[in-house]
Formats: C-alpha cells, structure tokens, sequence
C-alpha cells in the first residue's frame, strides 16, 4: 500500500511526460482530475492542500485544462499552472519549499 506521499509523488512523476507533450489540455486536464482526486484522498476533499491545489490550476473545467492554451507568457496559461501546480506538490512531499 502507498504512503500519501508516494501517491502525491506518483502524479509528480507525471509532469515530465506532460510537458514532453505541450503539455496537452486533455492530458493535463486528466492529470488535474486525477490529482485532485489523490489530494482529496490523502488529505480530505475540504483540506487546505487539496483546496490549494485548485486555486492554483483553478476551478470549473475550463479552468482545469479542458481546451486551456499553452499560452507561455501567461501566468494562467497551461504551462505556467503546470509549473506552480509542480512546486505545489512538491512542498507536499517535502522536496522544496513553494513558490511565495
């Protein structure tokens, strides 16, 4: 059975491939579920990590990844959230400190 974190550094291990696609809104839109999902389950639904998560990739499906754009130069493009949502994760598992 897998620790929380293992599970939180499970979806960690996914940001490469995402990225070696575009990153594309469907995947990442998937990835965005999915992780949620795991930090919903590790921490709870109304938790403060999994609450901060969405406001980092933002709420409604849209928002999510479903036919966001990469849109580089935007701080609310994909890519930008990608980036954010990864140091996000990654002070989770205690790998960094997040993005202030």
């Amino acid at each position: 059975m897998s620790t929380p974190a293992q599970k939180i550094h499970a979806q960690l291990e996914k940001v490469a491939w995402l990225r070696g696609r575009g990153p594309v809104s469907y995947d990442y839109g998937k990835w965005v579920d999915a992780t949620h999902g795991v930090l919903a389950l590790v921490y709870d639904a109304e938790s403060a990590e999994a609450a901060g998560f969405l406001e980092i990739v933002g709420k409604g499906a849209e928002a999510r990844g479903w036919g966001l754009p990469l849109a580089p130069d935007n701080q609310w493009g994909m890519q930008r959230r990608l980036d954010r949502a990864e140091a996000y994760l990654q002070s989770l598992v205690g790998e960094t400190q997040p993005a202030g």
